[in-house]
């Protein structure tokens, strides 16, 4: 069973689990100071595009690797974030491109 499917059948937390939280985490300053580390640290790449041999520094997401949803201690944790491009996050959570066209917080 993969991870994620794990997560949903264990996690007890419910403090991202709907979009008013999760939309108050994404807009605090925590969040935004947080955000413009992982950029940074990602030197404004797309980790995805790098890790097959490209760059792209277009439309950028930084990416929780665990949901926030279903691992909300991992929110913050540098580890679990990592910098991608709106394409590649759509792709990542099987997304059609419209999904995420004003997320950008």
């Amino acid at each position: 069973m993969k991870l994620i499917e794990q997560a949903k059948l264990k996690s007890n937390d419910t403090t991202y689990k709907d979009s008013k939280a999760r939309d108050a985490f994404y807009q605090s300053q925590t969040w935004r100071m947080k955000r413009k580390h992982i950029l940074e640290r990602d030197n404004y790449e797309c980790q995805v595009t790098r890790a097959e041999g490209g760059v792209c520094q277009e439309k950028l997401i930084v990416h929780h690797i665990k949901p926030l949803e279903y691992f909300p201690s991992l929110a913050l944790n540098d580890d679990n974030l990592i910098t991608v491009t709106q394409s590649k996050h759509n792709i990542i959570h099987e997304l059609s491109v419209a999904k995420f066209q004003d997320e950008w917080w």
